[in-house]
């Protein structure tokens, strides 16, 4: 089924709202296409899309990527991790997103990881 243009600019606005808060490519994308339903290969256009809108609009945004993590156990469950922060986040929900942000930094402890701001 087609999009209509009001769902594909709210699609752009959320993947925008993301990536301005650091977060990966892949991880928008994840999160668009479970949450609009939406094909992966759609959802990675939705977040090159917003990306170049967000360029357009302020050429001085820079965000910094969560640095490649080299076991790839570790490295999957903290990707679910991130996605479920997301949605956590989303939803509004305080408790879940303070656990999943703790689970998440030991997790990223586990390869050695500074944890220094």
């Amino acid at each position: 089924m087609k999009r209509t243009s009001e769902q594909k600019e709210l699609q752009h606005e959320e993947a925008k709202r993301l990536l301005d808060m650091g977060l990966r490519s892949a991880d928008v994308a994840a999160t668009l296409q479970r949450d609009y339903g939406i094909s992966r290969a759609t959802a990675y256009r939705d977040v090159d899309a917003a990306d170049l809108q967000r360029f357009a609009e302020d050429a001085g945004i820079q965000c910094e990527p969560v640095p490649g993590i080299s076991y790839e156990d570790r490295d999957a469950l903290m990707r679910m991790t991130r996605q479920l922060l997301i949605t956590a986040f989303k939803a509004g929900n305080v408790q879940d997103y303070a656990r999943l942000v703790r689970e998440y930094e030991r997790l990223a402890r586990m390869g050695g990881m500074s944890q220094t701001v």
